[in-house]
């Protein structure tokens, strides 16, 4: 799901159904635990139900029209809710509860009180920082003017090398607004922490997350060593045929148009996407024309972002997709990876509140991605886009260059946030070196300005990382379990649907146990790049 700079769980919006499980909770018998806590924390429960449906409905307004966006002003009134007190009355009743699911409920209600504390502080700075981005403008290097949002349909279409970095460079100027703000966030980010009892940035992002930071890094440092010979030599290879670059040349300018494959514009048009979308969710035995739960909105309003994405505003009855349809694979992968968290927010059946939307979001990319991953399988490729024979070769091995680009990529965006956040000096050098390790290409000065715009809030690096080898397992276990063609089967969709019906409530491993693995695994992501770059 496509980060904002907005409070962390808005993105993940809210339930209807939280204050029936607040009043079944209230009701509960456990004789450690006072009635009078019990109904202290539903309550907040459902105040802050009620408030993020507020929440999530504005940051859609503001993505789909353009709408000014005040968050912060959503949080007065809330004051106790985001308090040291509430924080320790839900621990309180956390430690005290015996049921396993309530008490995982409890933590992630308590991670995200102590989120949204430091939400409500950064509140007018996010604000600000929406704002300038849905408002802000920069010159181009042909003397027009251009909202920043455009920034990167601008390079994807620019056919020239010199013309895609003339763009980039020139969005510079808004880069500098956005680092002013950005700059502000972190400093007070860091303040409220420590008034949490956080001893750092990386404890709230590892309690967060529920993963252990430096083993993660060990992990990622592991791909990039494992991967390189074999990136190198492929992403050189497709650089050199798709924009006439060798690695050593290319640009951060260059990737839109590179991830764009502009020559096979014609088997993604623009007009097809929501019937290949439909026709593939349909094999699956899904009907979106009669979900009604999952809201579409493909209209080209001018404001809105071109970046298709999801919003739950009240799960699982209030599901919102937004699309600019503009075309091209890039284009489709997007639509296709927010359907698939539409439909896992449609499917889900917990009534429980915070195992609906808080909690690690990791699973939810993971199945993001096995939709998304369809637009590199030659089979579904050859079915809905038309693709053949050398073509077709070309494209997938293409595909799975660009994938293994994005894998690098965050585990360099990772190594880079840990290493600042464990007291890391010059974080401007740490992510320039961190990411021209994972590029093989040269980060240059103007690109490592980018280190605050291109950073997600308490390591969400870590979901993506984690989710592309998740999705890997997923498909491993759809293709042995109904075939080569799993999207075809209404029975891979029922049993997508149970993965799907816990909602946020599996963790990565519980999720890979429940495939027959013993937990989270490389091996199967690892191997598909090297069967598909090494023919």
């Amino acid at each position: 799901m496509l980060r904002f700079t907005l409070p962390l769980v808005v993105l993940l919006g809210a339930c209807q159904h939280g204050r029936q499980a607040s009043e079944e909770r209230t009701t509960s018998t456990d004789p450690a635990v006072p009635e009078s806590l019990k109904r202290e924390v539903a309550a907040r429960e459902d105040e802050a139900r009620k408030l993020l449906i507020r929440q999530s409905e504005l940051a859609w307004r503001n993505w789909v029209y353009g709408d000014p966006l005040d968050i912060a002003a959503t949080y007065q009134g809330h004051e106790t809710l985001f308090s040291t007190e509430t924080a320790l009355s839900v621990r309180r009743l956390e430690d005290l509860t015996s049921d396993p699911e309530r008490k995982l409920a409890l933590r992630f209600f308590r991670v995200y009180l102590s989120s949204e504390v430091v939400a409500r502080a950064v509140a007018p700075i996010n604000d600000g920082v929406a704002n300038v981005e849905a408002d802000a403008t920069f010159v181009g290097p042909d003397g027009a003017e251009h909202p920043y949002r455009e920034l990167e349909r601008l390079t994807a279409n620019a056919r020239d090398h010199r013309a895609r970095v003339a763009l980039y460079d020139a969005a510079d100027s808004v880069v500098k607004k956005l680092n002013v703000l950005l700059l502000q966030k972190e400093a007070v980010t860091q303040a409220t922490l420590a008034t949490l009892g956080y001893a750092s940035y990386s404890a709230l992002g590892e309690d967060i997350r529920q993963v252990k930071l430096s083993t993660l890094g060990e992990t990622a440092s592991s791909v990039l060593d494992e991967t390189d010979a074999l990136y190198r030599t492929a992403m050189n290879a497709e650089l050199r045929a798709e924009l006439g670059l060798p690695l050593a040349e290319a640009r951060r300018a260059d990737i839109s148009r590179f991830n764009r494959s502009a020559d096979l514009d014609t088997h993604f048009p623009a007009d097809k996407m929501m019937d290949r979308l439909r026709g593939t969710l349909a094999g699956l035995g899904f009907d979106l024309t009669k979900q009604k739960n999952i809201r579409v909105d493909d209209a080209p309003l001018p404001k809105k972002n071109s970046r298709a994405v999801c919003f739950n505003i009240v799960v699982p009855d209030d599901i919102r997709l937004s699309l600019k349809p503009l075309g091209g694979v890039t284009d489709y992968k997007a639509l296709f990876h927010e359907a698939g968290h539409a439909e896992h927010y449609a499917n889900t059946r917990t009534p429980v509140f915070e195992l609906q939307q808080l909690g690690d979001s990791a699973p939810t990319e993971a199945y993001a991605f096995v939709l998304e991953s369809l637009l590199d399988n030659p089979l579904w490729l050859s079915e809905h886009a038309g693709l053949s024979g050398k073509q077709l070769d070309g494209y997938v091995r293409g595909a799975a260059t660009k994938k293994l680009y994005l894998l690098r990529r965050y585990a360099g965006k990772l190594l880079y946030e840990i290493a600042w956040h464990d007291g890391g000096k010059d974080p401007a050098k740490l992510y320039q070196t961190a990411l021209q390790r994972a590029y093989a290409f040269p980060v240059t000065d103007s690109d490592a300005d980018r280190y605050l715009v291109d950073h997600d809030d308490f390591f969400y690096a870590a979901d993506y990382f984690r989710a592309w080898f998740l999705a890997a397992q997923i498909q491993e276990h759809l293709e042995k379990q109904f075939g080569a063609r799993w999207w075809a089967s209404a029975e891979a969709g029922k049993f997508l649907a149970e993965l799907w019906s816990y909602g946020n409530e599996l963790g990565v491993d519980e999720i890979a146990r429940k495939l027959g693995d013993p937990g989270l695994r490389t091996e199967p992501l690892l191997a598909h790049f090297k069967s598909v770059l090494t023919r």
